[in-house]
């Protein structure tokens, strides 16, 4: 019987030496950043389940939309990501600095994690559950810090619309 477990635990050990090493490989060192988004679209698409049955609400055409929504949010940040790496790319060629473009993964990565927690948060009260208001407040006031902080990179003008040149 030992070892029977001694074989299943090596085997499990090489699955979960893999599954990380492939991760650190697509997402690099934040990987668990990006394994985290991903659970929290797990979580968020369960309790969206649960709210629609509760609220009579469930429809497959629904359930779709939600999971096509998931998957756009992985499509954009990749996007976000890979066009920050291409023009970091293009910048070196031409003998400009322009690393700090790879915010912009960061920003719409740190964006759409706290919009999962956000509904997340919102399907739990629409269920019942007593959420603690300094969670709700926490959220926003999150969400207000990282957009001020990508207008700093992006600066919007008046009418809030992101700005091409400060001299425009």
């Amino acid at each position: 019987m030992e070892n029977i477990f001694a074989a299943f635990a090596d085997k499990a050990n090489l699955i979960w030496g893999a599954v990380l090493t492939g991760m650190s490989y697509a997402f690099g060192a934040h990987w668990p950043l990006f394994a985290f988004f991903f659970v929290l679209n797990v979580v968020d698409y369960v309790y969206g389940v649960l709210k629609a049955r509760a609220t009579n609400t469930m429809s497959s055409a629904k359930g779709a939309k939600g999971i096509i929504k998931k998957v756009s949010y992985w499509v954009l940040i990749a996007l976000a990501f890979g066009v920050s790496c291409v023009f970091i790319d293009v910048g070196t060629v031409l003998g400009l600095d322009l690393s700090f473009l790879q915010l912009i993964g960061w920003f719409v990565l740190a964006i759409y994690i706290i919009n999962e927690l956000t509904s997340i948060v919102e399907n739990m009260v629409a269920l019942g559950v007593d959420v603690p208001d300094i969670l709700l407040k926490g959220l926003a006031a999150a969400k207000t810090a990282v957009d001020e902080a990508g207008n700093k990179v992006v600066p919007v003008d008046d009418s809030g619309v992101q700005s091409k040149t400060k001299n425009e």
